[in-house]
């Protein structure tokens, strides 16, 4: 499947729960990812019990899972620029600059 097709944009309230200073919504999706809060309707009860909203972690960990946590760290490493030229150059790799940013803040920021 192309990658325009499976992705989207982070909401205003996404962004500011990752790149806040806050690494929660991060965590919880390597967690989901690992299995930790089990599947299905348990996962979903599991992180709202935590005051999460599910799809958007279910959002995040499939863009970690699709190779975004790899190209965040890329990102981190300096191999795509800085600011503006950072964000064209994700642009035209076919990434999402702005979800790549809420992975390598969630990667970076502390608590």
């Amino acid at each position: 499947m192309d990658k325009e097709q499976t992705m989207r944009l982070l909401s205003d309230d996404e962004l500011e729960m990752v790149s806040g200073g806050s690494t929660k919504v991060y965590d919880a999706a390597v967690a989901l990812m690992k299995g930790d809060y089990g599947t299905g309707k348990a996962a979903q009860e599991a992180i709202s019990g935590m005051g999460l909203d599910y799809w958007t972690i279910r959002h995040m960990a499939n863009a970690l899972t699709d190779g975004y946590g790899q190209v965040a760290q890329d990102v981190i490493d300096g191999k795509y620029g800085n600011d503006a030229a950072r964000f064209r150059s994700l642009s035209r790799a076919g990434y999402d600059p702005i979800l790549v940013q809420s992975i390598v803040n969630g990667m970076v920021l502390d608590d």
